[in-house]
């Protein structure tokens, strides 16, 4: 029985020390993507709460969990198999593409719920404009653009 157990030992260790070294080259990128998520997660609870004066919504917080993971998860597909393939570079690359589009996303949300937190704010609502595109929309207006029927 005790070789059972030394042997069960040895086998979850081999299984932590590999995650490790598939996950310590991403490790910084994962943390970014966590601290941006915990951001998301706090002025979306609080957005909610006392602008909304809604609940805690245990199904969104689970839905958000699930795509983090799901971000983190293609983020060590990217740079593992990469490197598997002897391009560590594309990996890195294509691993800071996609950390900058979520991040982006993250912020965009990040200030459309401050902007609830803070309504009169004008400096988060022209970054929330900013991130958004709703500038486009604002400046079109500012112009007089009238688009056409066949715009």
């Amino acid at each position: 029985m005790d070789v059972l157990i030394e042997k069960t030992k040895e086998l979850f260790w081999l299984i932590v020390t590999a995650l490790i070294s598939v996950l310590t080259p991403v490790q910084n990128v994962l943390v970014l993507l966590f601290v941006a998520f915990l951001f998301n997660i706090a002025t979306g609870i609080i957005a909610d709460v006392h602008a909304n004066k809604a609940k805690f919504n245990l199904k969104k917080a689970f839905n958000a969990v699930t795509q983090l993971t799901f971000y983190a998860a293609c983020v060590v597909f990217l740079d593992y198999g990469a490197r598997l393939l002897n391009e560590p570079e594309i990996g890195i690359t294509a691993v800071k593409w996609m950390t900058y589009i979520v991040v982006y996303f993250y912020l965009t949300n990040i200030f459309k719920n401050a902007k609830l937190i803070y309504p009169s704010n004008l400096a988060i609502k022209f970054i929330y404009e900013l991130l958004s595109t709703e500038i486009f929309e604002r400046l079109k207006n500012m112009v007089g653009y009238k688009p056409s029927k066949h715009d």
